[in-house]
């Protein structure tokens, strides 16, 4: 619901933390809460159904074993379930607000791909290979679209984007399915190496 979009297990498991095995998958689709592709790239999402539940859980009470994690989230939801009420929005409109990078910050002005840095350079080959922000890319295809920078330069960048927030580098959880291209073209971060990448904003 946050994402507002269709979100791979990947980023479930990866980025989120979130271990969704397939006794909760079934589960949540035998409740008709979410919709599931099948292997090799497992991607969940929700269902109307699934958004009004979601939406509920917005003004509901912490459970009894929250712990204080859990305690912490459910003020957060509160807050958003009085931010819509008072708005009017309804819960998908809200999640599913794009805010545009100028509304918030000063934007630099475009730079023409030859003279970019490596960084702004994959930034923008990421945005034109994926389908919308938060999308996962794999490194091969954005190694493909950026064919004339220096591998060496091409990680250096890969490495200093993922410190930032907004930017996620996971490995593919199902290696099997993974191409000899796509192995090759993994970037080597903390003892693993990441095949996908994932620019939110």
């Amino acid at each position: 619901m946050i994402k507002a979009a269709p979100l791979p297990q990947t980023y479930l498991k990866n980025v989120a933390g979130i271990s969704v095995t397939p006794a909760h998958r079934r589960r949540l689709e035998s409740l008709d809460l979410i919709e599931v592709t099948p292997k090799p790239r497992i991607i969940l999402e929700l269902t109307d159904k699934g958004w009004e539940r979601a939406a509920q859980e917005l003004g509901a009470e912490p459970p009894a074993r929250a712990g204080t994690t859990g305690g912490t989230l459910y003020v957060v939801l509160d807050f958003l379930r009085r931010l819509i009420d008072h708005s009017g929005t309804r819960a998908d409109d809200l999640f599913r607000m794009q805010i545009k990078a100028d509304e918030v910050a000063l934007t630099p002005q475009p730079v023409a791909a030859g003279s970019a840095d490596p960084v702004t350079r994959i930034r923008q080959a990421y945005h034109g290979l994926a389908g919308g922000p938060g999308d996962y890319v794999m490194l091969a295809d954005l190694r493909a679209a950026l064919g004339d920078l220096p591998r060496a330069e091409f990680d250096a960048a890969l490495i200093q984007l993922n410190q930032e927030r907004n930017v996620h580098l996971v490995p593919e959880s199902n290696q099997k399915v993974l191409r000899p291209q796509e192995r090759a073209a993994a970037v080597h971060i903390g003892n693993q190496d990441k095949h996908l990448i994932a620019i939110s904003s």
